[in-house]
């Protein structure tokens, strides 16, 4: 076995036919009191840090790619390898670079390499019909940066000494394993022409693996490919069942776990399924602790299929082939189940045709069938995959509605349903015509027990039958009623922008110690014709859960910009207008992305002009679903500000993935910074550490003295809203605000006073 390298092998090669070029090298790899770039701004944001030990390389030189490979096939004698090398791209009269890594990597295969180029050499696709463009090779475009050298320098040294870990580590496993199995070997014969796994892991949380028979080739998988990677269970079990195989392992680690067996699904080389029992025993010592878990996977697909094809055929309707009684029964509990343990919401529907006895009574039962049949089918149209959709017994249906988050989702469901029912049906030369009625249950955290909730489902729908069928009700009251005021409020809500009962209403940020006027953010107003001015946290909610929120988000846009056109005009704009976005907008991508666009030529506005303001909950769910609209909008040239930072996540990772201008900081978080000595020590960090990055703070929720005192003992410049300087306003007053062009604040006095 080969001896380990000296940790960690930071011999590097320069390559290059300019001497000065590696006098470069060496100020910036073997650099004499070099300070971290962070350190010093982990040290404003933190006090003191300790300070880290900048990495020194061992640099040797060689002016032609010839002079090169001698130096590497010398140091590979000597049992000194290097590491890396930078190689030039055009050193003449020699080779070039290209050349020189070839004879390079025939002499060392291991060796790292970072090619440095022009962008007038070689194009990439030049390079690589010359070259394997692998994993060992980086391009270093010049002019060279002194940073970047550094971190190629150090990722492909440490890279290099990973992977020879992983190798020495690899032989020393293959020959535990071939020691551990030798007493195996026969039976392992037999195995090799079996569908038949053996696997052992190591008794640890992580579950190492530690061997598998080569017959996994079987599975078009390789032994060896297996062994070497950290993530083996990942490219072998279906996502699906990774959490019951997880639950199944993690009961071995108790003490007194015996053998057990479970059934998942394995993945094959072309990434196809194969269903597999997992049996497994654990082996410990005599103190009972766990050394391996040992193994026997059994390819169990063909009686799998039989199993789910009888199944199937006990499992549904057969006349129209929809989910039966005891399946839906069965779904229900399991949804019930995993809601319990905080999974999504569902609800149960229950319907029933109105009047299908009368149908089926004087057109016959065969056309009966034909009605049934094609009233599943548009049932069907109406859900979901993930929806279960089931036919209880004669004109009796059942839907179990996945994830539904809120119940107008059911609301709108059962209006599709009813729907698409009621329209004519052609069936056997015969049209005829049907309603629906339906109950539904909802989940809730009372919500007493699966059962109940079909019980409740079914007394909701004798409530629409009662009440003169073709129509749907809740098990509840209240949710009706809440279901039915907001549907209004958003029948409402579309008519209010048809008839001009909207209108914006300005907040000013102003410098926090002069009361300069910086920027206007616009807030939605609603002029309701019966409940007078509604401030926006009334009816958005409701706008975001119906789509409504993409319409209005479009008028808060059109006429914010109209107005900031008109303020121009005048003499008189601020510097930024400010526009609340939502998570619905950003979800509808494109659209909005056109929408500023479009809106922005329109008044003849720069991008630079708007601001949006969206909450770390909804940049969070965008980072998640990696939808790009707003570093798209970033790029066009608009503003981003954090909007309530301090109170979700307070995550500094967003300010790197959205290049985000300025962090609005939470209302509660000012106010807590005032009374609480921890909050106002994160308060100050938070402002160093923007102030330290170029971000800026803008303070929302300023009321008193307190406030603004703590906030300007910072000695950081920021913007400020709130009453103490101004409430929104109305266009007229904002107009006469931006014309005085600076709020006077109210005389600063010492903390504990009051205005």
């Amino acid at each position: 076995m080969s001896s380990p390298v000296a940790r960690i092998n930071r011999r590097i090669l320069i390559i290059d036919d300019t001497p000065s070029i590696h006098e470069d090298f060496r100020k910036i790899l073997c650099p004499d009191g070099v300070e971290d770039d962070l350190q010093s701004a982990e040290q404003a944001l933190f006090g003191d840090t300790l300070t880290r030990q900048v990495e020194r390389f061992d640099l040797d030189s060689a002016f032609q790619g010839q002079e090169g490979l001698a130096k590497v096939e010398q140091a590979l004698l000597q049992g000194q390898p290097y590491a890396m090398a930078f190689i030039d791209m055009r050193m003449p009269p020699g080779w070039d670079g290209l050349q020189t890594l070839e004879r390079l990597w025939q002499a060392d295969p291991k060796l790292q390499v970072a090619l440095c180029t022009a962008y007038s050499d070689y194009s990439l696709d030049e390079m690589n019909d010359r070259i394997e463009m692998g994993d060992r090779l980086l391009i270093l475009k010049k002019p060279f940066d002194a940073i970047e050298i550094r971190q190629l320098a150090s990722a492909l040294t440490v890279k290099w000494q990973m992977t020879e870990d992983a190798a020495l580590k690899m032989e020393q496993l293959e020959q535990a394993v071939e020691e551990r199995t030798r007493e195996l070997s026969d039976a392992n014969i037999i195995v090799q022409n079996s569908p038949t796994l053996l696997y052992r892991l190591r008794g640890e949380p992580s579950f190492p693996l530690m061997y598998i028979s080569h017959n996994i080739t079987k599975f078009g998988h390789v032994a060896k490919d297996l062994l070497a990677s950290p993530d083996w269970a990942a490219e072998l079990i279906h996502p699906d069942d990774q959490d019951k195989v997880d639950q199944a392992m993690a009961k071995v680690l108790d003490k007194d776990a015996e053998g057990a067996s479970i059934e998942f699904r394995l993945r094959t080389g072309d990434g196809h399924w194969r269903w597999v029992e997992n049996r497994y025993v654990p082996v410990r010592d005599p103190e009972g602790r766990l050394l391996e878990v040992e193994g026997i996977i059994i390819d169990v697909t063909e009686h799998k299929l039989a199993e789910e094809k009888i199944a199937l055929l006990a499992r549904t309707d057969g006349l129209t082939g929809l989910a039966n009684r005891s399946t839906m029964i069965e779904r229900l509990h399991q949804s019930f189940a995993a809601a319990r343990r905080g999974a999504s919401p569902f609800a149960v529907f229950y319907l029933d045709l109105d009047h299908f006895k009368h149908i089926n009574d004087s057109l016959g039962h065969p056309v009966g069938d034909l009605l049934l049949q094609e009233v599943s089918r548009r049932i069907r149209g109406c859900t979901r995959e993930h929806d279960v959709v089931a036919r209880l017994g004669g004109d009796e249906f059942a839907v179990l509605q996945a994830e539904m988050i809120d119940p107008t989702y059911s609301s709108a469901l059962a209006s599709r349903i009813r729907d698409a029912l009621v329209e004519p049906y052609s069936l056997g030369g015969n049209e005829v015509r049907i309603s629906v009625s339906i109950g539904i249950s909802t989940y809730a955290p009372d919500s007493e027990s699966a059962d109940t909730m079909l019980v409740q489902a079914d007394m909701a729908l004798y409530r629409s039958k009662e009440n003169g069928r073709n129509q749907y009700h809740f098990h509840s009251d209240e949710i009706n009623q809440e279901v039915i005021d907001r549907i209004a409020l958003t029948q409402d809500l579309r008519k209010a922008i048809e008839q001009d009962e909207l209108e914006l209403h300005y907040l000013p940020e102003v410098d926090l110690g002069t009361g300069r006027i910086l920027g206007m953010e616009a807030l939605l107003r609603w002029n309701h014709p019966e409940r007078g001015t509604l401030d926006a946290d009334l009816f958005i909610p409701a706008a975001e859960k119906t789509g409504t929120i993409v319409a209005l988000g479009h008028w808060v846009l059109d006429h914010a910009c109209r107005q900031m056109r008109q303020w121009r005009n005048e003499g008189m704009a601020p510097p930024v207008i400010a526009i609340n976005l939502s998570l619905a907008q950003l979800k509808s991508g494109n659209e909005l992305v056109r929408d500023v666009v479009e809106t922005m030529a329109k008044w003849e506005l720069s991008p630079s002009d708007l601001q949006f303001d969206v909450t770390e909950a909804t940049l969070a769910q965008t980072k998640w679903t990696q939808n790009d609209v707003l570093p798209r909008l970033r790029e066009l040239g608009v503003k981003i500000a954090i909007d309530d930072f301090g109170t979700d996540y307070s995550s500094f990772d967003y300010l790197k993935t959205y290049r985000v201008n300025h962090l609005k900081l939470a209302q509660s978080f000012i106010s807590d910074a005032t009374q609480d000595r921890e909050s106002a020590t994160t308060l100050r960090a938070i402002i160093n550490f923007a102030r330290e990055v170029g971000i800026g703070i803008i303070a929302e929720g300023v009321e008193t003295h307190e406030q603004r005192h703590s906030l300007m003992a910072t000695g950081s410049p920021m913007t400020a809203q709130g009453y103490y300087f101004s409430e929104a306003v109305d266009s007229h007053r904002a107009t006469e605000l931006l014309h005085a062009g600076h709020i006077d604040p109210p005389p600063l006095a010492t903390p504990g006073s009051r205005p």
